[in-house]
C-alpha cells in the first residue's frame, strides 16, 4: 500500500509537536538534547517528502509555444 505524501508528511508534523512538548517538559539536558536531535531529523524527513505548497499568485500564466524551424 502507498500512501499519500500529504499524509505522511502531516503524520511527521505531529511528531514533531509531540517531541517539542516532550523537549519542554524533560527534566535531563541530556535526554533534551536527543530529542532535539530526533525532532530535527523528524524535520528534515517531513521537508524532504512535503509536497511544495503552490500559492494562487505564484502560477503564472504558461507562454505560448514557440515555432522552431527543423534543420
Amino acid at each position: 500500500m502507498v500512501l499519500d505524501t500529504g499524509f505522511v508528511a502531516a503524520v511527521l508534523e505531529g511528531i514533531e509537536a509531540t517531541l517539542g512538548e516532550l523537549i519542554e517538559r524533560v527534566e535531563t539536558s541530556e535526554l533534551q538534547s536527543s530529542l532535539d536531535v530526533l525532532q530535527s531529523r523528524v524535520t528534515a524527513l517531513r521537508l524532504s517528502i512535503e509536497p511544495p505548497a503552490q500559492e494562487p499568485e505564484a502560477v503564472e500564466d504558461p507562454e505560448e509555444p514557440v515555432a522552431v524551424e527543423a534543420t
